[in-house]
């Protein structure tokens, strides 16, 4: 594994394998960075030119002043920012950036939810993405791409904690500390107590089982070999047969003794907290392969940057100072620009702004620290450890100093294009596709302005014989007459003003803001490119404009920036797996974790090599139909859903055949409903399993120990009617009614007295 930090390249020039290759690829590199900036000398030159026309500066022979008119009619800015407002309204709609992981299927649901929290509350809380978003969003409507680099920003802490307890409490501390990702050095530990109450109740049982004799003559046989001991009566003393049962409850008591005995020990924790800055990239400092579009496929891609000492320092701070001043590239312009000549490029830090970097004579020569370098960071594909593969390998340099190089597993860059060309790395960007609409404007404006000034403004002529033009040119103040029948009513006379017309000029401009417009997917001047159109949603009576061609060409430059920002996403979220064991990752993971454990599923699954690489990325967009009068009735549908799961829950108990398998069913189509409005979490609209449970098992307790209602009284003494009319029906038919039983009764006693009679 290639790990190299801090060394001069020529100290490894007698070095064998991995280095030797080492220094083979730096020299290669050389030539990579000065064949591609040639390369991309031409786009550097569009762009320095978009940078220009977009702060409304004269550029040679474009919009240069003209017979002392400087106009400049800006069209790039308006459209720029245009464009960039819509497009960061559009990704960031409220101010936050709403996105998520997309399981892979239903057991991958935690996780991916815990990813996706992770990595928002990374981008929205400890960042502010309004400001990422303008930055890199201007930058790539300004030029042909905008390259944004996601770096991890881990910096490291100690604690020093003295705390108290057992062995055991103190392991448990240790463990609990390690699995916090916190390495842990334990600088003393001393005994402070023992806890000799814990210690008879736990060896009591085992001291009352011995028997009374036992314990009797051991002791006897210790008293007697005490003495003898003091005597001096070793030989005649006989080996004593080891008591068994006793040496047991000394080890019990000893054991004992051990687990209560009380510590305080002093430790060292050192951890990392974890979070992630977005750099962006100067995309004229930027080189790589034009023709492969993916930066993740780039066989060889990276960017340099003029910088002091004093930065460089701030930015690498384990550089050997005396070293790096020594072997690094000293350059006010960078050190492999191509074409500085011609486009005079890289003198300062932000091309976009006209001004001159450090002089090489000035406070630098007094001050080393403050001298220009270039520091150049790229990654390239190569063989490095010679088996066949080519690795990516990160090498950091200024000359012949190694800042570092090492293989890594990606690019930690993301590359946003509005305006992508087929087949190629680099887009063509807003500005420079309305630089000649800008050109064109300023030409028309001018000859309007040149020809009112003209007219508005009396000029006379003089008859060149009779002045001496050469002492006027000399600057001579006065006028030379050169012939004494010189007459000022003749030979000097009034200009007439042009009469040229320009009524044409208002109808141009008109067609040139028509086309203008139409570059950026506006069609028509009613159709204006702002945030209002991109809002959180348009009512209804925006629905003809949202699905009109301006707002399809809008939505496309919106949803190619926004694949932009799915890269990062997907590097934040790659950034935390690659530092999972940190204390911050961790710390992070258990905000989120649904038992509240410091653990990052993603991490674990890494090491398990059962990973999902979560390339899936829902991200919302501003670009819809919502509004106020929507969002009310967005509401009303979330009521709908929980009125229609209501119904069909309490139908289900009514009849007792609701069962949890049948809840997952029957709630299954309102999850999808609220997802389809954006809901994630149902469980905060819709009732949970368990909560469903509940309410049946309340409903059944209640059912039993009620009441029943005036209306179920009148049924039930209806039904004992009915049941008393039935036995009473069934009686008669038998003949055991109390009437029937009093007529047998008198037949009977009638017919004995008939028969006592005869």
């Amino acid at each position: 594994m290639l790990d190299i930090k801090n060394v001069v390249i020529s100290n490894l020039d007698n070095a064998r394998g991995m280095m030797a290759r080492f220094v083979k690829m730096h020299n290669l590199l050389q030539t990579k960075c000065a064949a591609n900036l040639r390369l991309l000398a031409t786009k550097n030159q569009v762009n320095r030119a978009s940078d220009y026309h977009y702060l409304v500066l004269p550029v040679t022979q474009s919009t240069e002043p003209v017979n002392g008119i400087d106009y400049i009619h800006p069209v790039v800015k308006p459209m720029v920012d245009y464009a960039t407002a819509v497009i960061t309204k559009g990704i960031a709609q409220n101010g936050e950036i709403n996105f998520e992981f997309v399981p892979d299927n239903e057991r991958d649901e935690v996780a991916a939810r815990q990813a996706t929290n992770m990595v928002h509350k990374l981008i929205n809380q400890n960042n502010d993405p309004h400001t990422i978003l303008q930055h890199w969003v201007m930058d790539a409507c300004l030029h042909k791409n905008g390259e944004m680099m996601i770096a991890p920003m881990r910096e490291s802490f100690v604690r020093y904690v003295t705390t108290t307890g057992t062995a055991d409490q103190l392991a448990a501390f240790e463990q609990q500390a390690a699995d916090s990702g916190l390495t842990v050095l334990r600088q003393s530990r001393r005994k402070t107590d023992v806890d000799m109450a814990k210690v008879i109740k736990e060896t009591k049982d085992f001291v009352d089982q011995l028997p009374e004799a036992q314990r009797q003559a051991e002791m006897d046989t210790r008293i007697a070999t005490a003495e003898a001991g003091s005597r001096g009566e070793f030989d005649n003393m006989t080996e004593e047969v080891p008591n068994i049962e006793l040496e047991q409850g000394e080890d019990v008591i000893a054991d004992s003794i051990a687990r209560n005995t009380s510590y305080e020990a002093k430790y060292k924790l050192t951890g990392y907290t974890v979070n992630v800055k977005f750099r962006p990239i100067a995309q004229h400092y930027w080189l790589c392969d034009p023709t492969v579009i993916s930066i993740e496929e780039q066989p060889f891609c990276g960017f340099y940057k003029p910088m002091s000492i004093q930065e460089a320092t701030e930015l690498y701070p384990d550089i050997d100072l005396e070293q790096f001043k020594i072997h690094a590239e000293y350059s006010n312009v960078g050190a492999f620009q191509a074409g500085s000549l011609l486009n005079n490029l890289a003198l300062h830090a932000r091309d976009s702004v006209p001004v001159n970097g450090l002089p090489s004579t000035g406070y630098s020569a007094q001050e080393p620290e403050a001298r220009q370098v270039t520091v150049l960071t790229i990654w390239n594909r190569y063989d490095i450890d010679n088996d066949g593969e080519l690795e990516l390998v990160e090498i950091v340099y200024s000359g012949t100093y190694i800042i570092s190089a090492k293989e890594v597993e990606f690019i930690p860059v993301a590359n946003m294009v509005p305006k992508p060309l087929a087949q190629n790395f680099y887009g063509m960007s807003i500005a420079e596709s309305v630089v000649p609409m800008q050109e064109y404007a300023t030409s028309g404006y001018r000859a309007e302005l040149q020809l009112g000034l003209l007219t508005a403004t009396p000029r006379i002529g003089a008859k060149p014989d009779k002045l001496d033009f050469e002492m006027l040119q000399d600057g001579e103040a006065a006028i030379f007459i050169l012939d004494s029948k010189f007459d000022p009513a003749k030979d000097i006379y009034q200009i007439p003003p042009p009469s040229g017309n320009n009524a044409f000029i208002e109808s141009a401009m008109n067609r040139i803001q028509q086309d203008s417009m139409a570059m950026i997917g506006m069609t028509s001047p009613q159709d204006v490119f702002n945030p209002e159109v991109m809002s959180p949603g348009n009512s209804g009576a925006k629905l003809q404009l949202a699905l009109g061609p301006n707002q399809i060409i809008q939505d496309n430059t919106v949803k190619n920036s926004a694949e932009g920002m799915k890269d990062a996403i997907w590097l934040v979220w790659r950034t935390l797996v690659q530092y999972g064991d940190d204390y911050g990752v961790k710390k992070l993971a258990a905000e989120f974790h649904p038992d509240g454990k410091p653990e990052f599923l993603d991490y674990l699954a890494f090491d398990d090599m059962n990973f999902n690489e979560r390339k899936t990325i829902h991200i919302e967009l501003g670009l819809g139909m919502k509004s106020e009068e929507n969002s009310l009735q967005r509401l009303q549908i979330i009521k709908q859903a929980q009125t229609g799961l209501t119904q069909e829950v309490t139908m289900g108990v009514q009849s007792g055949a609701l069962t949890p398998q049948a809840f997952k069913k029957i709630r299954k189509p309102y999850e999808d409903m609220l997802y389809v409005l954006g809901i994630k979490d149902a469980n905060a609209y819709l009732p949970t399993e368990e909560e469903v449970m509940e309410m049946v098992t309340q409903a059944q307790e209640s059912k039993k120990n009620a009441e029943p209602s005036p209306d179920d009284k009148k049924k039930i003494a209806s039904a004992h009617l009915d049941d008393v009319r039935a036995n009473q029906i069934e009686a008669e038919v038998a003949g055991n009614t109390a009437s029937s039983q009093l007529e047998g009764y008198a037949l009977l006693e009638e017919h004995k007295a008939k028969s006592y009679g005869t």
